[in-house]
């Protein structure tokens, strides 16, 4: 186990921060419980910040150890605020009233300003405000996963195949937009 490592095990430990682990037989988050030279015991999350187990890792099988990354870092606030981003899904307003088209829900997401995930028939399917909509195209203010502006996007209307209104990463980008948003202030 070389010094680097030894390092990074104990920060994680005494600060009491996640870790991601890489063996050849997966990857584990969770937090450090001890370790030595032959194994790293670890109290495992699921990748939505969820407890799952204590496990063992044969140090002689770890090819990598993230500590204070971006991916750690979200599955931390993800622990932090379960509240916010695991509970009861919003719908749009009306919802059981209207007869709903993709085009329609398009709308009403420009209308209210709510940040959805946008389904399409490309392997691309952003997040972000709607800012513009036309028959044809709308302009989208594109974020990612981890809350950062990803600039401006134009897609087109009929590429759109569903709309993914509200979930655990929308509310985790829009927790994160408020949470830097009253920070600056």
């Amino acid at each position: 186990m070389g010094a680097l490592l030894v390092d990074l095990l104990q920060r994680a430990q005494r600060n009491r921060r996640m870790v991601s682990v890489q063996t050849g037989g997966g990857t584990f988050l969770g937090y450090v419980l001890s370790y030595n030279p032959e194994l790293l015991m670890m109290r495992t999350v699921t990748r939505q910040g969820m407890l799952t187990s204590v496990r063992s890792i044969n140090l002689g099988e770890v090819s990598q150890v993230h500590f204070d990354d971006k991916y750690v870092r979200l599955i931390e606030f993800k622990e932090h605020n379960p509240d916010a981003v695991f509970g009861l899904a919003a719908a749009p307003d009306g919802l059981e009233h209207q007869y709903l088209t993709v085009p329609a829900l398009l709308q009403r997401a420009m209308e209210v300003r709510q940040l959805v995930q946008l389904i399409t028939s490309s392997d691309n399917d952003p997040y972000g405000y709607i800012v513009r909509l036309t028959d044809d195209e709308l302009l989208l203010e594109a974020y990612t996963t981890y809350g950062d502006a990803d600039g401006h996007s134009v897609l087109q209307v009929d590429d759109v195949r569903n709309v993914v209104w509200s979930d655990e990463d929308t509310r985790t980008i829009e927790l994160l937009l408020k949470q830097r948003a009253a920070a600056s202030q």
